[in-house]
């Protein structure tokens, strides 16, 4: 037998060096090729200069690499394009305007064309223009029939009324006397507006909520404490295959920075504090944030499993909380963690109303805290709603299933293994108190300090002890 080894080598390495000799050159962007090429160029794993360098049996291995990945990217890009171009609701207009960005634009035009990322990108800037008048004019009847094609009547309805029920809003703190808003649209738009964070043309509704001072262009969150609202966004995880040249997950550290580089802001000159932020623990490296998108953008960047600790610092109310402008739910928020905490890891809602009330306590924070959520998330936006007409039982169904909402409870389930933690309180935070921001120099602090609250943590919808 061991003579014929040699001749059946030497036949072996013959077929394989003839193989190699009868490949050709494949062109960049061959057609019989595209969606490989699409996925190098989203990847910029090569260029056609850097492609045409490789000899032909390079360009073949790495071609039948990318086949099953690209073919995958294609499908998801093609089932993602096609609901961002179904009319909105308005879950789904608040989250495709908030979150889809330029990347994700260029991404539609290298898969599916650039008419395809042009009409969207056109749907996008009418909303994204709509949504800011509605908050400061109120829109018109044009302005409605321009819509229509993208926004559904309730989402259409639900714009309409904002102007109309921020300016209530301001009323009533002001103790004026409410003028009685005309049209359903008007009627509908508080259930939307209530629990959420806008930016109105008059002034922060969260400094009506909780005292905050915390200002950003975010588009209305309508949806606060609602279950399914979208994302808005093709995911990375679920949708973006794995580069074909890759690179060890777990040697992939945090995005280096400082704080003083995250807070890319000058120093508010506000009498009380300013303070928001993202502290992300991974790897055995903390960072802080100040800006969302980088925050978000360095989450993505992160290997599965990393994080065993994340802080989200700002506003809440029950079932969202806010990040400086960015608006986080318990689907948007288990969507942007989604496998990349580590089992047991610790995700805190910083925030006040983060976590429901619970059970009878004869703690008096937690019953103070749970007049004054009654108060501004039931009692509140009831009055207003039979003040305009709406019925007594309409108006308590309404009202009754949102201000009691449960963020860290409802996130827990999205994000298994993790604990999720909220306040069943208002928090205190002593570093925001008038003066004392100014004294300690803090007003830009993108982690907490001392939160005077009462927490409550949850693993996979199980309340357990705090870590």
């Amino acid at each position: 037998m061991k003579a014929l080894r040699n001749p059946i080598a030497v036949l072996a390495l013959a077929s394989v060096c003839s193989y190699a000799f009868a490949l050709e050159p494949v062109p960049w962007n061959s057609p019989d090729r595209a969606a490989q090429f699409k996925y190098f160029r989203e990847n910029a794993s090569y260029n056609a200069n850097f492609w045409a360098a490789l000899a032909p049996v390079e360009q073949d291995r790495e071609l039948t690499r990318a086949k099953e990945p690209a073919a995958e990217r294609q499908a998801a890009m093609e089932k993602w394009y096609a609901g961002a171009m179904e009319k909105w609701d308005t879950a789904r207009l608040r989250g495709y305007t908030a979150s889809i960005k330029e990347k994700d634009l260029r991404a539609v035009a290298i898969w599916l064309g650039r008419e395809q990322a042009s009409a969207l990108e056109k749907k996008l800037l009418l909303a994204r223009f709509m949504l800011d008048k509605s908050q400061t004019k109120g829109l018109d009847d044009k302005d409605a029939l321009k819509l229509a094609p993208h926004l559904t009547t309730e989402a259409i309805n639900d714009l309409r009324g904002i102007s109309a029920a921020a300016e209530a809003l301001d009323r009533q703190k002001a103790g004026l006397a409410v003028k009685k808003p005309g049209g359903a649209a008007s009627e509908a738009t508080l259930e939307k507006i209530s629990g959420a964070i806008p930016k109105t043309g008059k002034q922060d509704m969260s400094k009506f909520f909780d005292g905050s001072n915390s200002r950003g262009g975010v588009a209305v969150d309508f949806t606060a404490g609602a279950q399914g609202a979208a994302s808005g966004r093709p995911s990375a995880a679920a949708a973006k295959p794995a580069a074909v040249k890759q690179t060890a997950a777990a040697q992939i550290p945090l995005p280096a920075g400082s704080p003083e580089a995250a807070c890319d802001n000058p120093k508010s000159s506000a009498f009380t504090s300013n303070a928001y932020g993202y502290t992300i623990t991974a790897n055995g490296q903390t960072q802080t944030f100040r800006d969302g998108k980088k925050a978000e953008a360095a989450i993505r960047q992160l290997p599965d499993g990393s994080i065993s600790k994340i802080i989200l610092y700002g506003h809440g109310s029950p079932g969202m909380q806010t990040v400086g402008p960015e608006v986080y739910d318990a689907e948007s928020t288990a969507q942007l963690l989604k496998g990349k905490m580590a089992k047991g890891g610790v995700l805190q809602f910083s925030g006040c109303n983060t976590a429901s009330i619970g059970g009878p306590t004869l703690n008096p924070a937690v019953g103070l805290s749970m007049v004054a959520r009654r108060l501004l998330y039931f009692s509140l936006p009831y009055f207003q709603n039979r003040a305009d007409g709406v019925s007594a039982e309409q108006a308590r169904q309404q009202w009754d299933k949102g201000w009691n909402a449960d963020l860290a409870r409802d996130t827990s389930l999205g994000i298994k293994g993790a604990v999720v933690c909220g306040y069943r309180t208002f928090g205190l935070v002593p570093g925001r108190l008038p003066g004392v921001t100014r004294l300690m120099g803090n007003q830009e602090a993108t982690t907490p300090g001392y939160v005077a609250g009462r927490k409550a943590c949850y693993q996979d919808g199980r309340e357990v002890a705090a870590p």
